[in-house]
């Protein structure tokens, strides 16, 4: 067991119109950016897509190669989800091999049909219930986590919502990302159960990368590991 600096939540060129990085940023200069940054754990979760994740795997298996430097690449996705008068950002995770297939599953249960512009996917909201979608990743053996819980967007704030409450009473939610790691009381008063609190970077351009982060300490570097570590950080002391 050791400890290791995780960030679960970037985001590549594949969607661009939400791109923030250069117009030639390349798979591997995502990955050359989340190792300067000092991170070895790194989830890509472009909007409502999986499909830039593998790019990202076979160039940091290039660079493991050439240097010796190792990042672990998960790949996942970010879903936005309207539910009544609520916005949900979940972060599902999947395990390298089986994302796309697993992924394709996940989109029938949302409603959603194949074929979206990738550099509008950002634009799109999907109307579910986010419990009943969080439901379904851990289903498809995927990790979920609420994304940015505390960020405003103008007036609103997931965190200060019923919502909140309910996903983290109701739903396989493993960890909660936080912008401000002050807001962890808030989750842990409105959690029924212990939840792991998180940092992510939301990295949209290579600068941006392990801006903020984690340190969790997993057995090993894998989607595995991940998994029984944020399960284990959410167990009573």
């Amino acid at each position: 067991m050791r400890t290791y600096t995780v960030d679960l939540h970037s985001h590549t060129p594949h969607v661009s119109g939400d791109y923030r990085g250069p117009v030639g940023t390349a798979p591997t200069d995502l990955v050359i950016a989340a190792l300067d940054a000092g991170i070895d754990v790194l989830a890509v979760s472009d909007h409502f897509s999986v499909a830039y994740a593998e790019k990202v795997l076979v160039a940091a298996d290039d660079e493991r190669i050439r240097s010796g430097r190792r990042l672990t690449v998960l790949p996942g996705a970010e879903l936005k989800i309207s539910w009544r008068e609520d916005e949900v950002h979940l972060i599902a995770i999947f395990e390298p091999g089986r994302a796309e297939s697993r992924f394709a599953s996940l989109q029938l249960v949302l409603g959603m049909t194949p074929g979206e512009d990738p550099a509008m996917l950002h634009r799109v909201c999907v109307e579910h219930d986010p419990v009943s979608a969080a439901r379904a990743i851990a289903a498809l053996g995927g990790i979920c986590h609420i994304a940015h819980a505390d960020r405003r967007f103008g007036d609103y704030r997931l965190l200060d919502r019923p919502l909140m409450r309910r996903l983290l009473h109701e739903a396989p939610i493993a960890a909660v990302e936080l912008i401000y790691s002050s807001n962890e009381s808030v989750v842990e008063g409105l959690a029924s159960h212990p939840v792991c609190c998180i940092s992510s970077s939301d990295a949209h351009s290579p600068a941006e990368m392990g801006r903020r982060r984690t340190e969790l300490v997993l057995s090993e570097p894998t989607f595995q590991g991940l998994r029984a570590a944020l399960e284990a950080c959410a167990l009573p002391v």
